[in-house]
């Protein structure tokens, strides 16, 4: 069928026009229209990502670029500032591609999950504890509250849920601010809350703010955060969980994000 051959060959803003009283012919006109329309967005979502990723590259590479250029011919000194700015650059672009890699992996088709029970209670304390120093630096509180909860996930899939959504509320949080999370158990599921008192989010970027590489324009940006790669993650191991991530602002201030991850049929308490 000429349709097919033209989608073969990545003509993907073609449909098939048509009038048929075969059903077959018409679910098949269907489907293949529907799978045009699914690679058009793939094929965009792809150029996007190519280019938001250059984008991420090219503003530490240039940093780098002129200030190493400068050095050679003699305009700059190296000095331990100068060689330290290049240093953190250096940082910068392995931990962009450490993320773009773990992204990979959590959005693969099939992520590789060793689920064992854990109580979400004690994992979040345990991860709250890497924070101490942060927490210090900026004389933030963290108050975690709430109930033990038992759930089968993958443990250190879900640690990096639970430090990269921490991680945004010590970073967007003012100093002296708090952060408060929150567990909850119900027989159906397991579900916590990490709140900021910080600037939050404009509500018409909040439906996008789990997509790669987005970031808010103004108080959520390169100079506070990372490449925006982080929530995307989030969401990625969530919903490999078969579970659900949301982001709103609170009425005092701040932002709440909202995990919630469904039990199994039986979920057994550790020996």
């Amino acid at each position: 069928m000429d349709i097919a051959k033209q989608i073969a060959q990545g003509h993907y803003d073609i449909h098939f026009e048509g009038q048929t009283k075969t059903s077959e012919l018409h679910q098949l006109m269907s489907s293949l229209n529907y799978l045009a329309e699914a690679l058009a967005r793939q094929e965009a979502m792809r150029k996007q990502l190519t280019a938001d990723v250059a984008h991420e590259l090219r503003t530490p590479l240039a940093t780098l670029g002129s200030h190493l250029e400068a050095m050679i011919e003699g305009v700059w000194q190296p000095t331990q500032e100068r060689l330290t700015s290049c240093h953190e650059e250096i940082i910068r672009l392995g931990k962009l591609v450490r993320d773009l890699e773990r992204l990979e992996r959590a959005e693969s088709a099939d992520p590789a999950l060793s689920k064992a029970p854990a109580d979400m209670l004690e994992l979040i304390r345990g991860v709250c504890s890497n924070f101490d120093a942060d927490l210090l630096s900026k004389n933030l509180q963290l108050s975690l509250g709430g109930m033990p909860s038992f759930i089968s996930v993958d443990r250190d899939a879900m640690s990096r849920v639970i430090t990269n959504l921490l991680s945004n509320a010590v970073k967007y949080t003012p100093r002296g601010g708090q952060i408060l999370i929150t567990v909850e158990d119900t027989a159906n599921e397991t579900l916590f809350k990490v709140e900021d008192n910080g600037p939050g989010i404009p509500e018409g970027e909040l439906p996008y703010i789990f997509e790669r590489l987005f970031r808010a324009d103004k108080s959520r940006n390169r100079e506070t955060g990372g490449a925006g790669i982080g929530l995307a993650i989030v969401k990625s191991i969530v919903s490999a969980h078969g579970g659900t991530v949301t982001a709103e602002n609170r009425t005092g201030g701040g932002c709440r994000f909202t995990v919630r991850l469904p039990k199994g049929q039986r979920e057994e308490l550790p020996d």
